[in-house]
Order: structure tokens, then C-alpha cells, then sequence
């Protein structure tokens, strides 16, 4: 008869049914064991102790764990299986399929512990958008200037008397329309650029939601499945591995980890994480009273079980219990107070300061011409003067004139269109680079790609295609002769070892059976427990997957059929390497499929099958040890029923290690044979050995050693080698030399490490990626592989892919290994790097040295890595990319931008979206930059010259021209796609001019011929149309409507002339330049719809605002010959434009005033009132950089940097590792040569 106590246990460990259906009795807090940690905690819940719980009263559903009445209190075994009961999980099947598949079980889970994901922070409403931008200083000055001209007019319209004109006709009283014409053309200024950043916010919202979504390994049903992070749910099993970052908070259930917890915790040391079984056993024994001053904070002889979410686990394996996901974690608690702010990139600072430069002369501009016409106003009120007989509310009228013009100068000179292009540009560009399958993280690495003149690419996944199968094998000798004729190998190549195609070679069924019964074995174990690698549930290659979904999407008519052909997965997930070695367990020994027993996932829960009773040790691979290992406890006596258990070894304990292959056969003392034998490795052997490693190289095959080692010892003996329990980082990299050490007397007895075979893994080159590195050399990037293969495969893949040539691969300088390079002194690299094209068997180290001194030497550098231990490479690097499928979350989280598919060819869509950025923001500042100099002369001249202090231009009239040299014409130029020319120029360096020779050349010689047109209309107009004779104010507004009409449409077809930037660079002969790469404006016009949708907008809204803009615009009809003239005169922008673009830059640079223009400059921006340390006339007369402010810097960095670039003959093609004299974006100081 069971016992109270007994009963009570029972209940304990089982509970209800009826209890199980009503829910969780934990709740978020009581499961809130991270912050802080502490074991206190836990065992208070476990064990229902409500010492530390504030003496609160449990509630009444809870199951309280009764200590009084038991003989014996529950272990800490049960407590943890009651914990895991209460999560309704299991710690070693985790959830069920059921849990997912009832929808209603799943929703109380989420409903009660909640999901996995962050607050989302919705991109701004549109109102709030608009709100903001009606904050804008001049725009409110401008707005109030308009409504006391709305009232004046209202008055004059309601409250005058009716006036007539010379002919006795009733004037229309319209003037209250010009006040509502600005005030609407306010509103729709407003309302685009707020439509626009609404958009944009929307665009780079989902971007970042994309990023965020990552892949991790689960436990459910006993079996490992790939499911997304927001998937998590409290109760989950999950597997974290070296290079992950923790996706929730947890408690670790199996394995053994370190962890970098500082940027959460601030603590700089590794943090060693147990199971939580051994941690609260030795936190029971250390604390028996459970006194809360005893905890992990206070004592660190306990260990410490809880993982984090957002730390980085640095070494080992673990399986981790999920107790906090979303906002009840510690990362999202953390990511919920934070307030991220948007992104500002280099180039839209450099842009900020060009445009507060231009703003700064607009205003001056503006001051003066209001001083000129308020004196001029003055003037002209005491009698007899014209304005003296006018009533109080026209002359607040005439006033309001002066004002709002001017104001409108300010409006039209303050270029807001900048700072907005760069951001269309940029969004436009990391929305199409997505759907090149590049995932930009970091806003600015998309501009900086475009100015990348070096990359450093890893081989595997990236210039290869990551779908590595082993078609050579090499498995001993067929006895003890160890001569070459006497091996067992296979090769499924069709090549023989001269590289010859050769039909009578062994391929792999024909060794079948042959190889013995504990090579067999061995190669199994090696295999299938010293693997990480799992079945594969999925049922299409993710990378195919990927590629499939983004081809649906860029229909314009929503989504169609995609033609890439699906592509089966592979069987199995995990390392490329471990992977193709299963597939060769299946392939040649028999090894079951996922669907098939005897698989992969059977033979590790069920190790007897392989001859193994359990495994004691793991070893996981890490970089820069190049191999990983499993310790194993082998059966007492062999198996019949097994075909991997016929063999047993007959030491306690064997040591199974695999890696690559030229570190592993140095440390080895023997080779097997088929025959369970071991011959020693003689000299003829060794070399043997290495010649077949070599062999495998030189066809660009990975070489892998599968070895053992046996170890007849003691439990205790193997916890000294550092051989129990899940092991890695520093601690275990210098296995091979303690273990040859005397402190290793116990295994002088053993034969030492075995080699039980040699395999070679063919990861065939991705299609169209040796066109990618061509193409990446002809624009001048450099293109190096840094790869942890040995040199001769390195040589042969670089060959391969066209990273060198037949002719350098015996220049030592070009192909080098890693332990050589990191031996030169400094001075010796930067003399052998300019020439490097391979880095083979090269450490995370050697990478990063790589990176730094290539940058140290001026180069912009863009880098790959998958790996943990590549991130800090990733982070020093310009642009870091992280592979998207086979990289580590370290290596994610480091990078700038995820290579979605691991695709070598994605780089080269970056370089080409980079600097179709920086080129289309160029079109724009070349465009802006010609209506704004325009605008601005003609406005102020006008104004001047009219006795009425009236602008040729009103203001209505310059809010649609501001409106379609910002709004408009950032969406139509800075939208441009790459063009198939844009690789062909030499990369553009991070101190390049924002502004070139050739941008100034066109903007100036546009402006003069602008300014030449509209003056002559404005000033001759009279003359040309109607003679001598005397015109009336209707004539006059044709007149003045003519040249506002002409100026549009010298803006509109500037803008065609805009799309050409600096392809005559280089060409110093005029018959040189005459090529339609060089003068053709309409080249690949139709690629980009944008352009030509704004255009016709621009040129319909023209049309109805000439024929219908009437009095809110200040326009009158037009004849047929004034419409002539103002086409027509548009029109002469291309020929202007071709003959400037006929004429060489050198020329140019010859007649420009270089010290007159640094004097005005100086002038103009107050440089004699700072402290200088220099003044013009000095060297290069520029203003200290101290003292000078950034918009001066932006002027001056922007003219006299690009003068002086093209003095030297470089201007627009140098490259971010020339030296040339310009001005410091940030500091405006003087780069000396």
C-alpha cells in the first residue's frame, strides 16, 4: 500500500489530468531567473520554498511539494522532472507535434508565457510625418507671410472699391489668389516629401524585420527540426552550438558551453555554462538552507546553468530549456527601452554639410535682396512718389511682396532635396539588393561597396557551391604492406593521379564489402557521434527556396510562375563536411535514410548498435584547431546484429578525431588496414600520406582524416586529458602536445593516433563566378581568397575561378599560407600584399591581420566570413558580408551585409547598387545645383531691375520650380538602376569630391547658358514680340509668364542632360569624347519608369498651369510663337550639353582662376573673421580646421578637392588608396600628398 508521502510524491511528479487541462500554474515572473541569475530562485520554485517569496501566499491551484511527512525529501532529479512536467515539456524530446498542431494548446502557451517576438514599433502615421515637416523654420515664416497676403487680398478683393484699366475695363479683384496659391503650394510640397518618407520608413521597416527573422535548431518529437526564432515558445528544447547567439532565456539541460554575456552583463570574461541538473545539486549542497545571500553573484565556486538570450556562445554544445521569449527576455527587455534613431550614412552627412553650405549663401542672397527692395520701398512712400498715393492695405500689400520673395529665394536656394535623394537612393537600393539576396544590415555599408577596391572572399559556399560529397576515399592498406599498390581506395572522379582521364579506375561500388569489419566501424563512429549534422525535414534547398520566392516577386503584375527548377535538399543539416560524410556512411555502408531504419538519428540514440555503450566527451570543431572529436565508452563484447558492432575495440575508452588532413597525419604514428591491423608509419609511409593528400588537393579536393585514438584509462585519468563532458576553446588546442607530454605516461602503451582513412570532398565552383571576379577586376577591385584549405587546393580553385593565373601559381608572393604570412614584419606585408591573390590554411587571425593592413595601406575592404571566429575580420573590415545560410549568428550579427544565398556573384551586385548611389546622388547635386544657381541670379537680377521690385519669377512660380527640383526630381534621378557600364570605371575613394570637374563644368556652363536665355526674354522680351510699341499689363504678364515657361522647360530637359556624370573621364581629346557612351542622354532611358512617369508629370502639370494657372500663377494665355520660343529654348540644353561634354577637363583646369576662386570662397564664407592658420595665398589657401564651420568644408571640400584632384589627373577615377590632396569630410584639414 503506498505511503501519504509516497501519494504525495506521485501527485507531484504526475499531477492531474484535470489540473493539466486548465493551464500553467507558473507564471513569467516566477520563470524570471536571468535578472539577475540566480540558483536561488530556481530551487525556491523547484522545491516550493517560499522563503525569498516575500511570505506571499501561493495561489490555490499551485502544487505545493510537502517536505513534512516524507521520510526523505525529493531529489533534485525529481524536482527538475516535476519543473519540466509543470512546462508540460520533456527535456529530451522536447514539445510534442500536438502542441502545434492544436491550435488551442498553442495559444495558451503563447497567450500565457508569450511569443517570441519584440514590440514592433510601427514607422510613423502620416500625420505625424506631415506635422514634422511643417516645422520646417522657413516654411513657417513663409506660411505666415502667406496668410497675411490671403487677408490683404480678401480685404482688397471685399473691402476696395473696383479699379479699372486703360481700355475702361473691370479689373478681376483676384488678389486674394496668390496667398491661397502658397499656401497650397505648401501643402503639396508637404505632402510629397511626407508620402515619401512614409514609404521609405514602410520600405526599411520591413527590411529590418526581414533581418531579424533567423533559423534555429529545435527539438520536437525526438527529433532536431530547423524552425524560425519567432517560433519559440516557453518550453522548447533548442540546440545552441559554438557561433550562435541565444535566442531566448533559458537554462541548459545537456552539454557544456562558453558564453560572452558582455554585452548584456558588462562582464569581459567567458562565462562556462553546466546542465542544471549537476548546478543545482552542487547548489543544494553548498546552501542546505537556502539562504538567499548565497547565489552565483556571490559565490563562484557554483555553476551557472541560465543562458541569456543575446549572448554568444564561443565554444561548445548545449541544449537549452526556453523559460522567456519576446519582451519577458533580458535581450527584449533590454531592446524595449532602447530607442533607435535613424540611421545617418556618411554621404548624407557629407550632404547635410553641402546643403547648409548652399542654404547659408541662399540666405545672404536673400537678406540682401530684401535690404535693396525694402530701402528701394522706402524710397518710393513719401510724395510724389509712386507708392505714396496708395492706401494703407496696398502698400502692406507691396510690402508683403518684397517678403515673400525674398523668403522664397530662401526656400528655393536651401536644397531639402539632398539629404532626400540620398535616402530614395539608398532605399531603392537595399530593396533591389534584397532582391539580389543581399540583406543590408548597415545603411552605410551599401553606399560604401560602391567604393570598394579590395575583397577578401572565402572558398567554401561562397566562390564554391557548399554541396560537398566525398568522390575520393582512401581506407588503409589491404594487409600489413604498405606499399602504394597494396591501398584500398576509391575515386569516383575519372581523373587518375597526372589529372588524365582514366576508365579503369576503382570507383566506390566496386569496394563494397571489401573494406574490414574495424575500419568500418571506426569510419561510422568518426562519423556519425563526432558530428553535429542531423536529418534534414525539409523539402526544398533553402537557397533554391529563397531564390524561387524572390523571382515570384519582382513581377509588376503581382506574382508569376517561377522558372528556376526546384532543387531536393540535402539529406542532412549541418556542416557541409560532416554532411557529405554521411552520405558516404549511406552510400557505402549501408547507413539508413531519413525514412529508413538504422539512420542517423536511431544509431546515436541507440550507440549499441555502433559498438558504443555511450559517448563521455565531445569535442566540437573550431577554426583554428581545424578538427573536433567524440570520446567514447566502447562495449564490453562485439554484436552480430549490428554491421557496425562486429568490431569492438578492446580499450576502455577510444578517441575519435576528424579535420583536416595536413595537421592530423603529422600527429599520427600509424594507418590501418582492412584487415584490423596497424602498420606504422615508416617514412615511405608517411610520404605516401602526404603524397596522396597533395594528390587530392591538386584536385581542388578538400582533404579530411578520419583517426583514433585508444585509451585504455580510468574515468579520472580522461577528466585530467580534458576529455569528459562537452569541450572546446583554448583549453583543449593543445591536445597534441600535453598528450605527447610526460604527463601522458598511461598512454605510452597505445599505438598512438591511427589513421583509418583519407577522404577527398569535391565542392564543385558556383556557376558564374569566375565571370563575378572578372567582372570585379575590370572595375578595379581586387579580389583574394583567404581559405583554411590547405595551398594546393587554394591554388586550384583560385585558378579555377580566375583569382590567378597559370603563370603565378609557384610565385610565392601571390599564393601563400596563413603561418608564413602571419611571420613577416610589417614592413614585409605591405610589401608582399598589393601582390597576395591567395591566403591558404589561414586562421580567423591571419584574416584579420589581412584586413587591417590592406586598409592600413588605403584600401576600402569588403570581406567574407561564416564563422565565429571570422567576426572580429567582419567587424574591421569596410563592409563585412556573413553568409545568410551557412554562417553563425557571431558572424551575422558582425557583418554589415548577409550574403542570403552565400553567393560569391551577390558581391558583385552590391559593388554595382554602391555605386549606382553614389552616382545617381551626383546626377541629382549636378541637376539641383543648375536650377538653384539659375533660380536664385534670375530672382535676385529681376527683382533688382524691375522698378516695382517685382521678381520675373513670383513666388507661387518658384515653390513648383522648388518643388520639381527637390521632390520630384530626387524620385526621378536617384531611383536609376546600374547600368552595364558602371563596372568598367575605377572605384570612386572614400575622400573623392562630392562634386567632380566635370559635374562643375556642366552646372556652370548650364547655369551661364540658362541665365543668357531667360535674361534676354526678361529684358528684351518687349522688343523681340512686339517692337517699339507700348504694351499693356496683359502683354506684360505674357511676357513674364513666357519666361517662367521657358525656364521649366530648360530644367526639364537639363534634367535628360543630368543622366550623363562622368563617363568622358580619362579622354583628354575632344575626337575621344565624341563617343555615345559619352554624349547619348536618352541611353538605357526606359529602365527606369520612374524618370520618364516623373518627367511626363512635370511636363503635364507645365502645360495645364500655362493654360489654366491664370492669376494663381501669375500666367496669361501664350501665343503659338511664344510657346515656340520657350520649347525651343529648352531645347538648347542638349547641344549646350553636348558641346560641354566635348570639351576635355584638362582644359578646363588650365583656364579656371584656381587662387581668385579660393579667395572668393574665403570671402564669401568669413574666413578672415575666424583664426586661421593659414590664409589664402599660403600653399593652398585654406581656412583652419579648427575654425572652419562644416558648411564651408562641404563648399570648399566640394570645388577646390575636385580643382585640385584634377590638376593631378585623377579627378572622378581615384581609387581609395591614392593619395590625393582634399579636404577632410570631418575636419576640413589638408591632406597633404
Amino acid at each position: 500500500m503506498p505511503t501519504r508521502a509516497n501519494t504525495r510524491l506521485s501527485t507531484i511528479l504526475t499531477g492531474t489530468r484535470r489540473h493539466l487541462s486548465t493551464g500553467f500554474n507558473y507564471t513569467i515572473d516566477q520563470l524570471n531567473f536571468h535578472d539577475p541569475k540566480s540558483l536561488n530562485k530556481f530551487n525556491d520554485l523547484v522545491s516550493n520554498n517560499p522563503s525569498n517569496n516575500n511570505n506571499d501566499q501561493p495561489s490555490d491551484n499551485e502544487i505545493q511539494v510537502e517536505n513534512i511527512g516524507l521520510t526523505n525529501p525529493v531529489s533534485t532529479k525529481d524536482q527538475l522532472q516535476s519543473f519540466y512536467h509543470q512546462l508540460k515539456t520533456d527535456p529530451v524530446s522536447g514539445l510534442s507535434s500536438e502542441d502545434f498542431s492544436d491550435k488551442d494548446l498553442l495559444h495558451n502557451r503563447t497567450r500565457h508565457f508569450g511569443k517570441n517576438v519584440l514590440p514592433f514599433t510601427p514607422p510613423k502615421p502620416l500625420y505625424k510625418l506631415i506635422y514634422e515637416a511643417m516645422q520646417d523654420k522657413v516654411l513657417i515664416v513663409l506660411s505666415v507671410a502667406a496668410i497675411v497676403s490671403l487677408a490683404l487680398g480678401l480685404y482688397e478683393t471685399f473691402g476696395q472699391d473696383d479699379e479699372f484699366d486703360d481700355e475702361g475695363k473691370k479689373k478681376p479683384k483676384v488678389e486674394w489668389v496668390e496667398g491661397v496659391a502658397i499656401i497650397v503650394a505648401i501643402f503639396i510640397v508637404v505632402i510629397v516629401g511626407s508620402v515619401n518618407d512614409y514609404q521609405k520608413e514602410r520600405q526599411f521597416a520591413k527590411l529590418n524585420a526581414k533581418k531579424e527573422d533567423k533559423k534555429v535548431v529545435a527539438i520536437r518529437d525526438h527529433k532536431e527540426t530547423v524552425v524560425s526564432v519567432y517560433d519559440l515558445v516557453v518550453g522548447d528544447v533548442i540546440r545552441v552550438e559554438t557561433g550562435d547567439i541565444v535566442p531566448t532565456d533559458g537554462i541548459m539541460i545537456s552539454g557544456e558551453c562558453e558564453c560572452d554575456e558582455s554585452a548584456l552583463t558588462g562582464e569581459t570574461n567567458t562565462i562556462k555554462k553546466y546542465p542544471i541538473a549537476s548546478a543545482l545539486e552542487l547548489y543544494q549542497e553548498s546552501n542546505p538552507k537556502n539562504v538567499s545571500s548565497i547565489d552565483l553573484a556571490t559565490n563562484s565556486s557554483l555553476q551557472d546553468p541560465f543562458f541569456i538570450s543575446g549572448s554568444k556562445v564561443l565554444s561548445g554544445v548545449g541544449h537549452c530549456l526556453v523559460t522567456a521569449v519576446g519582451p519577458n527576455s533580458i535581450h527584449g527587455r533590454t531592446m524595449a527601452s532602447l530607442k533607435t534613431e535613424p540611421e545617418v550614412t556618411p554621404l548624407q552627412a557629407r550632404l547635410d554639410g553641402l546643403a547648409n553650405g548652399i542654404s547659408k549663401y541662399g540666405l545672404i542672397a536673400a537678406v540682401i535682396l530684401f535690404i535693396v527692395l525694402f530701402i528701394r520701398f522706402c524710397a518710393l512712400l513719401p510724395s510724389p512718389h509712386k507708392y505714396s498715393h496708395l492706401p494703407g492695405a496696398q502698400k502692406g500689400e507691396k510690402f508683403l511682396d518684397i517678403l515673400i520673395v525674398s523668403i522664397t529665394i530662401v526656400v528655393v536656394a536651401v536644397p531639402e532635396g539632398l539629404p532626400l535623394a540620398v535616402t530614395l537612393a539608398l532605399a531603392f537600393a537595399t530593396t533591389r539588393m534584397a532582391k539580389d539576396m543581399n540583406l543590408v544590415r548597415v545603411l552605410k555599408s551599401c553606399e560604401t561597396m560602391g567604393g570598394a577596391t579590395a575583397i577578401c572572399s572565402d572558398k567554401t559556399g561562397t566562390l564554391t557551391e557548399n554541396r560537398m560529397r566525398v568522390i575520393r576515399g582512401f581506407f588503409g592498406f589491404k594487409n600489413d604492406d604498405g606499399s602504394s599498390n597494396n591501398a584500398l581506395e576509391f575515386n569516383n572522379t575519372g581523373l587518375n593521379d597526372n589529372h588524365e582521364q582514366d576508365d579503369s579506375l576503382v570507383v566506390m561500388d566496386d569496394i563494397n564489402g571489401k573494406v574490414g569489419n574495424e575500419s568500418v566501424h571506426n569510419f561510422m563512429v568518426n562519423s556519425v557521434l563526432n558530428s553535429t549534422a542531423f536529418i534534414n525535414e525539409e523539402t526544398e534547398d533553402p537557397e533554391t527556396e529563397a531564390l524561387r520566392e524572390n523571382e515570384c516577386s519582382k513581377s509588376f503584375f503581382g506574382k508569376k510562375k517561377p522558372t528556376i527548377p526546384k532543387r531536393a535538399p540535402e539529406p542532412y543539416v549541418g556542416s557541409k563536411t560532416e554532411v557529405a560524410l554521411l552520405i558516404l556512411c549511406s552510400q557505402l555502408f549501408g547507413m539508413g535514410t531519413a525514412e529508413e531504419s538504422g539512420n542517423v538519428a536511431e544509431l546515436r540514440k541507440q550507440t549499441g548498435l555502433l559498438g558504443v555503450e555511450k559517448v563521455v566527451g565531445f569535442i566540437p570543431f573550431e577554426s583554428r584547431r581545424k578538427w573536433s572529436g567524440v570520446v567514447v565508452k566502447n562495449q564490453s563484447k562485439s554484436s552480430t546484429e549490428s554491421a557496425y558492432a562486429k568490431y569492438t575495440s578492446q580499450s576502455r575508452y577510444t578517441l575519435f578525431i576528424k579535420g583536416a588532413a595536413e595537421i592530423l597525419s603529422k600527429q599520427s604514428s600509424h594507418i590501418s588496414n582492412s584487415q584490423g591491423g596497424k602498420t606504422a608509419l615508416s617514412s615511405e609511409t608517411r610520404e605516401f600520406v602526404d603524397q596522396k593528400i597533395n594528390t587530392y588537393a591538386k584536385g581542388a579536393l578538400r582533404s579530411i582524416v578520419l583517426c583514433h585514438l585508444e585509451l585504455d584509462v580510468d574515468e579520472d585519468y580522461l577528466k585530467k586529458l580534458g576529455l569528459w563532458g562537452t569541450k572546446g576553446g583554448e583549453a583543449i588546442d593543445n591536445f597534441f602536445e600535453s598528450l605527447n607530454s610526460a604527463n601522458a605516461p598511461d598512454l605510452k602503451s597505445t599505438p598512438g593516433l591511427v589513421i583509418d582513412s583519407i577522404v577527398g570532398i569535391q565542392d564543385p565552383l558556383r556557376e558564374g563566378v569566375s565571370e563575378a571576379v572578372v567582372a570585379c577586376q575590370d572595375a578595379g577591385v581586387c579580389v583574394r581568397m583567404v581559405t583554411g584549405d590547405n595551398l594546393i587546393t587554394g591554388k586550384s580553385i583560385a585558378l579555377g575561378c580566375g583569382i590567378i593565373r597559370p603563370a603565378e601559381l609557384d610565385n610565392a608572393d601571390v599564393c601563400m599560407e596563413g603561418p608564413v604570412f602571419r611571420k613577416l614584419s610589417q614592413s614585409q606585408m605591405r610589401k608582399v600584399i598589393p601582390g597576395l591573390r591567395v591566403l591558404a590554411r589561414s586562421s580567423p587571425e591571419d584574416k584579420r591581420i589581412l584586413v587591417r593592413e590592406l586598409k592600413a595601406m588605403g584600401e576600402v575592404v569588403a570581406v567574407t566570413g561564416d564563422g565565429t571566429n571570422d567576426a572580429p575580420a567582419l567587424k574591421l573590415a569596410n563592409v563585412g558580408f556573413s553568409m545568410g545560410i551557412s554562417g553563425t549568428d557571431v558572424a551575422r550579427e558582425a557583418s554589415d551585409i548577409i550574403l542570403m544565398t552565400d553567393n560569391f556573384s551577390a558581391i558583385v551586385q552590391a559593388i554595382k547598387w554602391g555605386r549606382c548611389v553614389s552616382v545617381s546622388i551626383k546626377k541629382f547635386i549636378q541637376f539641383q545645383l543648375t536650377v538653384n544657381v539659375t533660380a536664385v541670379v534670375l530672382t535676385f537680377v529681376s527683382a533688382v531691375a524691375s522698378s516695382d521690385g517685382k521678381s520675373v519669377l513670383t513666388a507661387v512660380q518658384l515653390l513648383w520650380v522648388n518643388l520639381i527640383m527637390d521632390t520630384l526630381a530626387a524620385l526621378a534621378l536617384a531611383t536609376d538602376k546600374p547600368d552595364k557600364d558602371i563596372l568598367k570605371s575605377r572605384p570612386n575613394g572614400t575622400k573623392t569630391p562630392l562634386i567632380s570637374v566635370a559635374m562643375w563644368k556642366m552646372i556652370m556652363g548650364q547655369s551661364m547658358m540658362q541665365l543668357v536665355i531667360t535674361f534676354v526674354l526678361n529684358f528684351a522680351g518687349k522688343q523681340i514680340f512686339f517692337g517699339d510699341q507700348k504694351i499693356n499689363g496683359h502683354q506684360k504678364t505674357q511676357l513674364s509668364a513666357m519666361t517662367f515657361n521657358a525656364f521649366v522647360w530648360l530644367q526639364i530637359f537639363c534634367m535628360f542632360v543630368s543622366r550623363k556624370l562622368d563617363e568622358g573621364d580619362g579622354i583628354t581629346t575632344v575626337r575621344g569624347r565624341f563617343t555615345m557612351r559619352n554624349l547619348n542622354f536618352f541611353a538605357h532611358l526606359f529602365r527606369n519608369w520612374y524618370f520618364i512617369s516623373i518627367m511626363l508629370i512635370i511636363m503635364g502639370f507645365q502645360i495645364l498651369i500655362m493654360f489654366v494657372g491664370g492669376a494663381a500663377f501669375s500666367v496669361a494665355h501664350q501665343t503659338g510663337a511664344m510657346w515656340g520660343t520657350a520649347i525651343i529654348c529648352g531645347l538648347l540644353s542638349f547641344p549646350c550639353g553636348i558641346l560641354i561634354r566635348l570639351i576635355p577637363d584638362e582644359w578646363v583646369l588650365k583656364c579656371f582662376p584656381t587662387k581668385a576662386f579660393q579667395w572668393l570662397v574665403y570671402i564669401a564664407s568669413f574666413g578672415f573673421i575666424r583664426k586661421s592658420k593659414s590664409r589664402p595665398g599660403n600653399e593652398r589657401g585654406v581656412v583652419s580646421e579648427d575654425e572652419a564651420d562644416t558648411e564651408h568644408e562641404a563648399i570648399n571640400e566640394s570645388v577646390g578637392a575636385s580643382i585640385d584632384k584634377g590638376k593631378d589627373g585623377i579627378s572622378g577615377t581615384s581609387s581609395g588608396h591614392e593619395d590625393s590632396t582634399t579636404l577632410d569630410e570631418n575636419s576640413g584639414s589638408e591632406r597633404a600628398n
